[in-house]
């Protein structure tokens, strides 16, 4: 995936609560001391049952390892 700035990575989460969506990426983030830009819920173009994120990043090489991890 070609990322171009703002370095959004979109993440589908099918059969997860919010909470437990939430609290992994989270912990992630604060462990890797990554601070994203945005953190929104997205709308699922997909049909996937579940919990859309769409995750912006200030730099790339952020959002190649977050997307890496939860992709």
């Amino acid at each position: 995936m070609a990322l171009n700035p703002p370095f959004t990575v979109r993440i589908e989460k099918p059969d997860t609560s919010l909470a437990d969506a939430m609290s992994e990426m989270r912990e992630w983030l604060d462990h890797h001391q990554v601070k994203p830009v945005e953190f929104k819920i997205a709308l699922a173009m997909t049909g996937v049952s579940g919990i859309v994120f769409d995750i912006r990043f200030q730099r790339e090489e952020e959002a190649i390892r977050f997307e890496r991890v939860f992709a």
